[in-house]
């Protein structure tokens, strides 16, 4: 009788192994979907997020190039400017125009519209 209950404690202790083994396993399995499913919530709520980023950074490098473009516009206008307030016959046209002036016995006649 004593080799039949020892059998019967080894069968239990092994079908308690054997429970554990499968909880061990549920809560692995239950652990790893979980993680996928955090995962897949994650992606899924920055997803969106992460195009609406690229788009500001496309949007962004084409302002700066726009940006240049206009310095460029801008420096290019300047440097007209610059030459044309040297030029002796762009200040006489001003000069006539705007300030009223004129040459020695010049007569200027305005007429209105």
């Amino acid at each position: 009788m004593g080799t039949f209950s020892k059998k019967r404690k080894n069968q239990k202790l092994r079908g308690d192994e054997l429970v554990l083994n499968i909880w061990q396993r549920l809560t692995r399995i239950l652990v790893f979907l979980s993680i996928i499913g955090i995962s897949i919530l994650v992606f899924s709520l920055f997803g969106p997020e992460w195009d609406k980023l690229q788009a500001m950074d496309e949007e962004n490098a084409n302002l700066q190039k726009r940006l240049y473009e206009l310095k460029l516009v801008r420096v290019e206008r300047l440097q007209d400017e610059l030459h044309t307030s040297n030029d002796m016959e762009y200040l006489e046209i001003v000069a006539r125009d705007k300030l009223n002036m004129k040459m020695p016995g010049e007569v200027i006649f305005r007429i209105q519209r």
